[in-house]
């Protein structure tokens, strides 16, 4: 071949692959002349154009396929890159002729310019951001349609060769045809802001743009030729590259996933998402592949932060919960100890005021008449009033006793009550996050008695409704922690309240075939209905004094065992009731995925 052929063949090959890139974008790209005509289109845009091939589309204008008013919108954007060179870049909604939906699209629009500087058209660029997945399958088809191509240009161009003599003058007209898409296809790759490259099947990049080139460190594209990953980034991000690709071409299976990347120049790790697909000759040998690669370090930069600050809500969420808990035991074991202060000080001024004290000066006498004790008894005035003194001071020690004792076994029962209350929270502190199965009727009742003082204080009257349920396999600690804090929320509803009937009723119930369900009804303050939709969110009270954590760490626990917390009020002094409904049984999901929450 002279040296025309070999010109000629360079750049034909690389059209194609120019031509391949293009066909292989998601994007919708397209070229129009000054008059809004098209003169070039890839195939995702002839496709959405409403066409199968571009000689369908060729010499018509936006008013041949979409409604005039969208048409005559396209075309005023459209003049002020064709006058002035300015560039469009924005979002805007078009019509798919396809299924009359609207989609949302990222237009770019730049000036397209001559050897001379003068502008001769424009090059249109329309990214699709209502549907990826739509795009995806749009790069797979054009994958398929890029063999067809190749295979039809591979006969095209053995029919030329046959007649090369002949045909030497549209040969040079084709190869300056080829030259100017050459030139125009490179600036649009250039123009894109993702990362798009071509390698061999060593992967050695055969061909990049210039964001690729400068994600690497590159001045040039034309640096990078012939080079590798592993002459530009970390040897670990190197090596994994270089396996994805191994795999690729092995396979035949596209790669389409998240990994890792390194800025040369700054060294900092990011995300991009990659698209990797093969590159094959005309007799369909794999010869390499073509990438696409978009930076998503910003997105996931954020999502870790979201994370970070989810896990660390629902953290502070757990403690206030248990605090919740905590400090119901403490205020209830503060009730029974206040009456344990009343029973103590009455001893101690029953004490004081004792008549053992004059028992002693009546000993005393007594001691001082020890030789004559009859006559002093029988002649003595005041051993006369000895006999009638013992008699009076006996009852008096005896009421003394009985009021004593009674003081004493009232002090003994408040003791005792305080040690179960905190012998019933260490039981259930002891068995926190473990599994196992109990009466729900006894952890109720467990409940019941943390709180049974401070109802008795604040005299309102429980009332139990407790229909027959099997045993459940669920954590005691975190139902107790629930219930616990919805009793000590209905006393306080109680006490805001008008009603001097201050009821509380806990009813024990199924809930399906295999869900059971508690319930604490009171009949106090109740709730406003807009109230009921924000009751469980963090940090929501509307209780004076209240840190609103209760109620949503309740929300978490019940969710975390497969469970959910519901309240329900017919509104402002009408009562309220919070029912809590539990599976039989733990669900299988519940696992290192819930704890992680």
């Amino acid at each position: 071949m002279n040296r025309d052929e070999n010109s000629f063949a360079a750049i034909l090959k690389e059209c194609q692959l120019l031509r391949a890139l293009i066909d292989h974008l998601p994007d919708f790209v397209y070229i129009k002349d000054l008059q809004s005509r098209f003169v070039l289109n890839n195939l995702a845009h002839v496709r959405v154009l409403g066409a199968t091939r571009q000689e369908e589309v060729i010499g018509k204008t936006d008013a041949d396929c979409f409604p005039p008013e969208m048409a005559s919108q396209y075309l005023a954007d459209e003049q002020p890159v064709l006058r002035s060179g300015q560039t469009l870049n924005r979002q805007e909604p078009v019509l798919d002729p396809a299924t009359g939906d609207i989609r949302w699209l990222q237009t770019t629009k730049v000036p397209l310019r001559n050897d001379a500087g003068e502008i001769v058209g424009l090059v249109g660029i329309n990214r699709d951001i209502t549907a990826r997945k739509q795009a995806e399958e749009a790069l797979r088809q054009a994958r398929d349609e890029l063999e067809r191509r190749v295979v039809e240009r591979t006969a095209e161009l053995t029919r030329t060769n046959a007649s090369l003599v002949e045909q030497i003058a549209e040969r040079q007209r084709t190869e300056q045809a080829l030259a100017e898409e050459r030139r125009i296809l490179r600036t649009l790759i250039d123009s894109l802001p993702d990362l798009i490259f071509v390698k061999d099947a060593e992967s050695r990049f055969l061909l990049l743009n210039l964001a690729c080139a400068r994600q690497l460190g590159a001045d040039r594209p034309e640096d990078a030729l012939g080079k590798t990953d592993a002459d530009f980034v970390a040897a670990e991000l190197a090596r994994q590259y270089r396996a994805d690709e191994i795999a690729l071409m092995e396979s035949g299976q596209s790669v389409n996933q998240e990994e890792r990347t390194q800025h040369r120049e700054t060294g900092d790790l990011g995300w991009s998402h990659t698209i990797k697909v093969l590159l094959k000759d005309e007799a369909g040998n794999v010869v390499g592949l073509v990438g696409v690669a978009r930076d998503i370090s910003p997105k996931k930069r954020a999502d870790e932060k979201l994370e970070a600050l989810h896990k660390q809500m629902l953290a502070l969420a757990r403690q206030a919960g248990m605090a919740e808990t905590a400090t119901s035991v403490l205020h209830n074991v503060g009730n029974v100890l206040n009456s344990v202060n009343v029973s103590a000080t009455m001893l101690r001024d029953g004490i004081q005021k004792s008549k053992i004290a004059s028992l002693a000066k009546l000993t005393a006498l007594l001691n001082e008449h020890t030789a004559d004790l009859g006559q002093f008894l029988t002649t003595d005035p005041r051993g006369q009033q000895v006999p009638d003194y013992l008699h009076q001071l006996t009852d008096r020690l005896a009421a003394e006793q009985a009021g004593w004792i009674k003081e004493v076994e009232t002090l003994y029962l408040n003791i005792e009550h305080i040690n179960k209350i905190i012998a019933l929270q260490q039981t259930y502190a002891g068995v926190a996050g473990i599994v196992e199965t109990v009466s729900l009727a006894e952890l109720v009742d467990d409940a019941l008695r943390i709180h049974e003082q401070a109802y008795v204080r604040h005299v309102v009257r429980v009332v139990r409704d407790y229909t027959p349920v099997q045993s459940i396999s669920v954590d005691k600690h975190k139902v107790l922690q629930i219930v616990v804090n919805l009793l000590h929320n209905a006393k306080y509803a109680c006490d805001a309240g008008a009603r001097s009937d201050k009821v509380v009723t806990v009813r024990i119930g199924p809930a399906g075939p295999d869900r059971v369900r508690i319930e604490v009804a009171d009949n106090g303050v109740g709730i406003d209905p807009e109230y009921l939709t924000r009751i469980f969110a963090l940090g929501y009270t509307t209780r004076k004094g209240g840190h609103g954590f209760g109620l949503h760490s309740g929300a978490i626990a019940a969710k975390e065992m497969g469970g959910v917390l519901t309240a329900h009020s017919a509104g402002p002094g009408q009562g309220a009731s919070f029912v809590l409904e539990l599976p039989l049984h733990p669900p299988a999901a519940h696992s290192a995925a819930d704890e992680r929450q």
